[in-house]
């Protein structure tokens, strides 16, 4: 009886580690665009996590990763929604700017 209890957790672990441990348990943030402000410009994310800019200005939005960090999309215009996964640990800056407002910047930090 206390071997196959054995047997039934160790397989379970087996099972359940590398789950909980892969990136389809990524989590989602998300930075809300505003016209002339970011609401979380600034978060801190884990490796494999995903970040949506969502846009509730009323105007389009261009977002711009600063070259040569290794951003995973150098630049977008977010007209609804746009999710980037961030796949390495770093600091990635952006800024968003729109035709209305002032250039935005913001910081994505990658553990």
């Amino acid at each position: 009886m206390t071997i196959r209890r054995i047997i039934v957790v160790t397989i379970s672990l087996l099972i359940l580690v590398p789950m909980a441990l892969s990136p389809a348990f990524a989590t989602d943030e998300e930075v809300v665009v505003l016209l002339g402000s970011l609401r979380e410009a600034h978060i801190t994310v884990n490796r494999g996590d995903h970040v949506t800019w969502r846009n509730a200005s009323g105007e389009k939005a261009h977002m711009a990763f600063t070259e040569g960090l290794g951003a995973p999309h150098p630049e977008v215009w977010i007209e609804g929604t746009v999710t980037v996964s961030f796949d390495q640990p770093g600091t990635y800056e952006y800024h968003v700017h729109q035709p209305h407002a002032k250039i935005l910047h913001g910081r994505v930090i990658v553990k």
